[in-house]
């Protein structure tokens, strides 16, 4: 049941041993939602940290009510509000699976017993959180820096799963467009 997320584990720990990687999974949580479900909610301290197993789910906020889209996740990825995660502050995130998912989640404790004991951890803690640290800047930058035609061209090349999972008002609200800039865009490029 584990073995995806032992491989990602793998490449971060290549020297994981058993005992340190059995204490990991004894704090892991196996979730399941269906697609609409939130996983994560807007306003509060986000407690967890979810692997995906199965399933794509989307990060996003309400401006002016409006939902507007920060990210896509799919399997192997971790995914999580981690300035709420780790300053234990409200989120200003939401996270809502797109398909129904299986999650693995570590709460923030286990995750705080995992590197008091298995010091190895935190070298996978800072990787990830690099990880995300550079999906930040990279989001950033694209938002700042490049027309909408060149952002969705990224995230398909990025992502290429977004084309057939992940319904086109949401991929128009990542790009921060109206769903009919995001047709023309795909005539355009087609």
């Amino acid at each position: 049941m584990y073995d995806t997320l032992r491989i990602f584990f793998h490449k971060l720990i290549p020297k994981l041993d058993d005992e340190t990687w059995n204490s990991f999974v004894s704090l892991q949580q196996v979730k399941h939602y269906k697609k609409g479900d939130i996983i994560s909610e807007e306003g509060k301290t986000n407690n967890i940290v979810s692997f995906i197993q199965k399933g794509a789910v989307m990060v996003y906020n309400h401006l002016d009510n409006k939902k507007c889209v920060y990210n896509f996740f799919f399997e192997n990825e971790y995914t999580g509000d981690y300035e709420s995660f780790l300053t234990r502050k409200p989120a200003l995130y939401g996270i809502e699976a797109v398909e129904d998912c299986i999650l693995f989640q570590l709460h923030y404790n286990g995750l705080q017993l995992m590197y008091e004991k298995h010091p190895v951890f935190e070298r996978a803690g800072r990787l990830i959180a690099e990880a995300q640290f550079l999906r930040l800047t990279t989001r950033n930058a694209s938002l700042l820096g490049e027309k909408p035609e060149e952002r969705y061209l990224n995230l398909i090349k990025a992502k290429p799963q977004v084309i057939q999972r992940i319904p086109q008002y949401h991929i128009a609200s990542y790009l921060g467009i109206t769903p009919e800039a995001l047709s023309r865009i795909r005539k355009r490029i087609m």
